[in-house]
């Protein structure tokens, strides 16, 4: 069972168009006033100069795929039948934290005690976005490593609360990437805390 990799300090490329979509806007029906292009502008870099991300990932054997379930080297099972259809002809699966760190949420909380609420609502949408973009560089990082050996990565990725994967199965991701390492908490309702922080699987097929 290979051990858990930690990418410390990271600056993921992002889309902004997809904050914006988080945001409500539609960019193909409307142009933003150069105002508040300049607002949103400013917001953005706030958010990335909060943000401490850090994400890490462990690559682990899959003894058998069913319709609706995974069996992992450790005896993990992971339950969703999209999952599932994602992983057949895969032989290994690569597991992945992204966390933001505690600052980006004290900042959000800060604005919102003080009534700026349409700063913290960029700043909140921001701040998800960019942490899931640091899974990209997990995955392109993981590419760039199975490439030589004719690997090679599922283009999606799941995380539990998509579909029919449920929440309750953060709890393993937990386990299995040592989250706690990573100043990571799971609430009674599988919820991450700090709250900018993501679990994802992805699969792994091809020669040895």
């Amino acid at each position: 069972m290979n051990e858990v990799v930690t990418l410390r300090n990271l600056h993921p490329s992002y889309n902004k168009g997809l904050i914006l979509t988080r945001l409500g806007h539609d960019k193909l029906k409307t142009k933003l006033p150069e105002k508040v292009e300049e607002e949103f502008e400013r917001l953005l870099s706030k958010a990335e100069q909060t943000l401490c991300l850090t994400a890490a990932y462990r690559v682990m054997s899959i003894e058998k795929v069913e319709a609706s379930k995974i069996y992992l080297e450790d005896g993990t099972v992971f339950c969703g039948s999209g999952l599932a259809k994602l992983m057949e002809g895969c032989n290994q699966a690569l597991l992945m934290l992204a966390t933001g760190g505690k600052r980006i949420m004290e900042l959000i909380n800060e604005l919102q005690r003080d009534g700026r609420m349409s700063e913290a609502v960029v700043i909140d949408a921001a701040a998800s976005e960019i942490t899931d973009s640091a899974l990209d560089v997990v995955m392109a990082h993981m590419a760039q490593k199975l490439m030589p050996r004719a690997r090679t990565l599922t283009r999606m990725r799941y995380s539990p609360g998509y579909g029919d994967f449920d929440i309750t199965q953060q709890a393993a991701f937990y386990r299995l990437l040592e989250a706690q390492k990573y100043d990571l908490a799971l609430n009674d309702a599988f919820l991450l805390i700090p709250e900018k922080s993501v679990f994802a699987i992805a699969g792994i097929a091809g020669g040895k």
